[in-house]
This record gives C-alpha cells, structure tokens and sequence, in this order.
C-alpha cells in the first residue's frame, strides 16, 4: 500500500510540475500574437513585421481591442457629406497591446474625411512628407494618410485618412522612427483599400519615399 502511494504520489508530483512549466511558458516568449500575424496579417512581410515591432518594443501583441468589421462597415458607410448627426470618432482598426494587456503601444485608425490635408510649409520643421496617397506626413509618434478610394459596391467615391498613432514607451527619433511609422501605415491602407474594392488610391506598393518636409531631401 505504501509503494502504491507513493508512486501515485509521485505522478502526481510529475504532473503538477509539467503544469506549472506549461503555464510559465504560456506566458513567456511565445504570449500574444505574433508581428507578422496581427490584424489580418497586414504586416505579414519581415520589413513590415519588424518595423511594426520595432515602433512598439515587442514582436508579440494582444490586438482584442481591434474592431475591424467595424472600421470596414463605418467607411462601407462613408457618403462624402456632413452631418451633425454624423459619428465622424476615428475607429480602431488595429489597437495593439502587450501580451498581457495594458496601454496602447499602436494604434491604426480609419475614418472619412471631407477634405485633404496638404503640405504646409510652415509645418516643414516637424512634418516629414511621403509619396503615397493624396498626402502623407509622418512625425514623432503620428502619422496621417490621406487617399481616396473609388468604390464598386456600393459604387462612391470618398476620402479616407488612416492615422498611426505610437503611444509605447520606446525611445525613437529621427528619420528611421518616421520612415517605419510610414511604412507600417502605408501597409495598414493598402490593406483596407483592397478590403473596401478602392481604385485609383494613389497609395505606394513599396516603402514611401520621403518627398519634403523635415527629413526630405535637401
């Protein structure tokens, strides 16, 4: 009786340890989702996936507080008019979090817009511009896209800005912070143009190239 007790004693040792194992490395390394999956896996291509991980200080994320369908139905939406009965709030398409949870790191929002925001000369200073879209410009911690999208079905013609918006904690300056902010939310738009059927964008299929502005060409 004492063998048989202690050799149950002895599994059952055995599998509380593989548990607690188990459950240490759920949340460890392998936690959350990876870069190159999150959000409809837009950022599927290495450079996308590291500069997407780069902006927020891990390559894994909680992304539960995305609401795509709700993004691609409000711009599905969109008529181009103003109303004052109009919900015109920026929608989270893409909302990214630590593993565990807790603040933002980045967040990709879409919504209408009645009208697009060009360079301003006076804006030089802080603003960068790209060649994507109807107008571009990346700065510390924002980015804003402005493109239009020519619809089928239903068969429209709008305005859309997607905006990046990087609230990690991550220390980043310079023009590398703001080519990889553009870059991620580049992807991020050509991703909802071909959700959305969109022609004649203008938005760019490779990496956006900076045309003016603070780290423009001089």
């Amino acid at each position: 009786m004492d063998v048989e007790l202690r050799v149950f004693r002895s599994v059952a040792l055995a599998v509380a340890l593989a548990a607690t194992i188990a459950s240490c490395g759920a949340g460890g390394e392998d936690a959350g989702v990876r870069a190159d999956e999150v959000c409809g896996r837009f950022a599927r291509t290495p450079a996308v996936a590291s500069a997407l991980a780069k902006l927020a200080g891990t390559e894994r994320f909680n992304e539960d507080l995305s609401e795509p369908k709700e993004a691609v139905a409000t711009l599905r939406a969109a008529d181009g008019k103003f109303s004052p009965d109009d919900d015109w709030a920026e929608v989270p398409e893409c909302l990214l979090r630590a593993p565990e949870g807790g603040d933002p790191l980045v967040t990709l929002y879409f919504r209408e817009a009645l009208v697009i925001l060009k360079p301003q000369p006076e804006y030089f200073k802080d603003y960068t511009y790209y060649r994507t879209g109807a107008s571009a410009a990346s700065l510390h911690r924002v980015v804003s896209i402005y493109f239009r999208c020519r619809m089928t079905k239903p068969a429209k013609s709008v305005i859309i800005n997607a905006r990046l918006e990087r609230e990690s904690k991550v220390k980043l300056s310079g023009k590398s912070e703001v080519d990889a902010q553009m870059l991620v939310a580049n992807t991020a738009a050509l991703k909802m143009a071909r959700q959305l059927g969109c022609q004649g964008t203008d938005l760019s299929p490779s990496p956006p190239r900076a045309v003016s502005g603070l780290y423009g060409p001089r």
